[in-house]
């Protein structure tokens, strides 16, 4: 708990902060970091990440389709308002990989379902390692009929 303080703090003053932790996707890597608090700081947490938090990238190395190396695939998240406000709103953190795919265009973010897509239509990676490293693989499979 001390670490991450020391790093919020530092943070919040203009320092830039690198940090890794063992997480599967970028809301779990916010819901990580406000577990090491105890539950009546966790609001006040929550804040300060909003406010000072600049982009969150989840990565997750995968074999290649030739099989002789590996490729990552990546969730990325940058802060904007609405990204603040869902990491202010517990009830709406878990809910940041709609904001993610959505904003895509806009802001350059991506889920690791769309990074998914494009690595496996690029001939990257195969359909069963894109199917299996996805969020869900039904509905992976599913969005792939319709693009």
């Amino acid at each position: 708990m001390d670490t991450v303080k020391t790093a919020i703090k530092a943070a919040e003053m203009g320092y830039l902060i690198f940090s890794t932790l063992h997480t599967t996707d970028c809301a779990k890597t916010i819901n990580r970091i406000l577990d090491v608090f105890p539950a009546h700081q966790q609001q006040q947490v929550r804040f300060q990440l909003a406010s000072s938090l600049k982009a969150v990238i989840s990565m997750r190395l995968l074999q290649r389709a030739d099989g002789k190396s590996r490729i990552p695939a990546m969730e990325i998240m940058v802060q904007t308002s609405t990204v603040s406000g869902y990491i202010e709103d517990a009830k709406k953190t878990g809910n940041i990989k709609d904001i993610i795919e959505a904003g895509r265009t806009q802001y350059g973010m991506q889920s690791f379902d769309q990074h998914l897509t494009e690595l496996y239509r690029g001939g990257e990676i195969s359909l069963e390692t894109a199917v299996q490293s996805s969020s869900s693989p039904a509905d992976f499979q599913r969005s792939l009929q319709f693009e």
